[in-house]
């Protein structure tokens, strides 16, 4: 039996070691967004930033994503040149244990998810309304508060952003 637990070991190692030429290895977790200067409002702080949750489940919005896209789709202002525009906006930030939000990150992909961009003042408009969000509430675990990471998808349409 031994023999057999220590043979099915080298071959799994070899067969892990040949596979890992021809995958691309895809981390669980992206990582910390660390703070940059020129990007970041230098009041948003982590309240511990050595315990901060990557699952996007953990933080939630008040009223659920229902309230958020209405409250996303009431404050979007559409403007003609915008309407040239048909992708996706996938923005990243930090929600610490305050509800406050910061760090904040995008990639803006077509319809076809290939990185693409766009008008810089449609850029502009997205990220204001994503940063005006106030119903954001911290990561919450065995009765605790933490700091977390979250992202939105927001999908547009001929300029137009569409209900999921």
């Amino acid at each position: 039996m031994k023999h057999v637990i220590y043979m099915l070991l080298v071959f799994s190692a070899i067969t892990c070691t040949s596979e890992k030429k021809k995958i691309k290895k895809y981390n669980e977790h992206i990582g910390d967004t660390f703070f940059n200067p020129k990007k970041d409002n230098s009041d948003f702080a982590f309240c511990d930033s050595t315990k901060v949750f990557h699952s996007r489940s953990k933080v939630q919005y008040t009223g659920s994503s229902k309230a958020l896209e209405t409250e996303l789709i009431n404050q979007y202002q559409f403007k003609s040149i915008f309407k040239n525009f048909s992708g996706y906006f996938f923005i990243r930030f930090a929600v610490n244990c305050k509800n406050e939000t910061g760090r904040f990150r995008y990639q803006i992909v077509d319809d076809n998810f290939k990185e693409t961009s766009c008008n810089e003042e449609l850029v502009d408009h997205i990220i204001s309304l994503t940063k005006s969000l106030k119903g954001w509430n911290h990561v919450k675990y065995n009765d605790k508060s933490y700091d977390g990471y979250t992202f939105l998808i927001v999908k547009l349409i001929n300029g137009e952003i569409v209900k999921s």
